[in-house]
């Protein structure tokens, strides 16, 4: 069974839950760390304890934060995936996947990601340019 993990600073995994239920996602664990929070690293290896025999992916805000370095510092003593840089695209196909998500399925899902990710000012450029191209 794949258990998902959000971990965030303040509420974003929060939101994300949030979003992830609106689109009919299931349940996912969220694990957030608040302002003069002293108690994040002990909650997050409890969670990753109590979930020791599942797959764990767990999905961090930022790389580089406080909230990763915790997670990046507990792969040495728990099997999880760790993936940092949140995002909901990603989030979203490990939340309808019914198979077993392995590091295979993980890269496959963010180059999906990496696809959908556009500054659509140059989209909008590039749809002109092609009708001008048409006409």
């Amino acid at each position: 069974m794949n258990r998902i993990i959000l971990a965030s600073h303040s509420k974003l995994a929060s939101g994300m839950a949030e979003t992830i239920r609106f689109f009919g996602g299931g349940e996912v664990e969220v694990l957030e760390q608040e302002l003069r929070d002293t108690g994040f690293d002990a909650r997050a290896e409890a969670l990753l304890s109590r979930y020791a025999n599942e797959n764990c992916i767990v999905f961090t805000d930022l790389y580089g934060g406080s909230v990763n370095q915790c997670f990046f510092r507990l792969l040495a003593k728990y099997h999880f995936h760790l993936i940092t840089g949140m995002n909901l695209a990603v989030i979203l196909e490990c939340m309808f996947t019914t198979q077993t998500i392995d590091e295979a399925f993980i890269h496959q899902a963010m180059e999906g990601a990496h696809q959908q990710f556009a500054y659509m000012n140059d989209v909008l450029k590039q749809a002109l340019c092609d009708e001008d191209e048409d006409d």
